[in-house]
């Protein structure tokens, strides 16, 4: 077997490492930033070495429309992925059992809505919430959600379906349980690593949605993204604020990617056959 040169390897190690400062270092600073006073904030060239201060945390989770901005934020993003996994699971349970052409077409139809931009969906549902009185609502935006999380989930559960050896069900519905407990008591045990792992995507993209939070939202159910905007006031931008409140948005998705990088693997070879 062929081993991988020195050279190669001191390589990957520098380019991971390069990349990973230039992911962390925005992260970092946008850190520092919420920790200044207006006067380091702006100070020419930038300190890095300064006296902290939680003003603008203080500031920011003492404001009333921010608390309840997080409050939107989660609302949405729980039911969002509360009902996706309702949709999402028995469609993967479905897609189980075709085979050829229809389970391939049916596949790439559910990439596809998946990878059509939000803007095609906009205009759309905004003209049809305006009718249904939707607009500014949980549900308005839950069910918008529901057309990038359900595809996400499905897709990830499918492969993780597909590795789940087959005599499991064929040997529960020999001694006579219904596909529905099957489904329950059989498959879901086994792929659980996997849907967790989904829902923690799902969350995170709710989360951090911002385009239909913005155009389908007034004022009762503004989320953290789009409240983070209001920060951006004609007196001057509270760069304190933006930042403070940029990253309560990012901690929390930074946790829930680190938890995903496990239950990933534990749902990846949770089907898996042991010898």
């Amino acid at each position: 077997m062929k081993t991988r040169s020195t050279k190669v390897t001191l390589g990957l190690y520098t380019f991971g490492i390069v990349w990973g400062f230039v992911i962390v270092a925005p992260v970092f600073w946008l850190a520092l930033l919420s920790l200044k006073t207006p006067l380091d904030a702006f100070a020419v060239p930038p300190k890095l070495f300064f006296e902290p201060t939680l003003d603008a945390y203080f500031a920011v989770f003492g404001d009333s429309k921010f608390l309840a901005a997080i409050a939107n934020s989660f609302i949405i993003s729980v039911g969002s992925v509360v009902l996706s996994l309702l949709i999402a699971i028995p469609a993967a349970y479905g897609l189980r059992n075709m085979r050829g052409p229809l389970r391939y077409n049916s596949m790439l139809a559910i990439l596809l809505i998946r990878m059509v931009p939000g803007m095609v969906y906009l205009l759309p549902f905004f003209v049809l919430y305006k009718y249904l009185n939707l607009l500014d609502t949980h549900i308005g935006l839950i069910i918008v959600h529901l057309i990038f999380n359900v595809p996400l989930i499905i897709w990830m559960l499918a492969p993780i379906w597909a590795s789940i050896p087959k005599d499991l069900s064929e040997a529960s519905r020999i001694d006579g349980a219904t596909p529905l407990q099957i489904l329950l008591l059989v498959d879901l045990p086994l792929v659980k690593g996997g849907i967790l792992a989904s829902s923690i995507l799902a969350f995170i993209f709710s989360w951090n949605e911002f385009l239909f939070a913005l155009i389908l939202t007034r004022r009762t159910v503004v989320t953290l993204p789009v409240a983070i905007v209001n920060f951006l006031a004609y007196e001057g931008t509270e760069w304190g604020k933006i930042s403070a409140a940029s990253m309560f948005i990012i901690v929390p998705a930074m946790v829930f990617g680190f938890l995903v990088r496990r239950y990933m693997i534990a749902g990846l070879s949770s089907g898996a056959i042991k010898g």
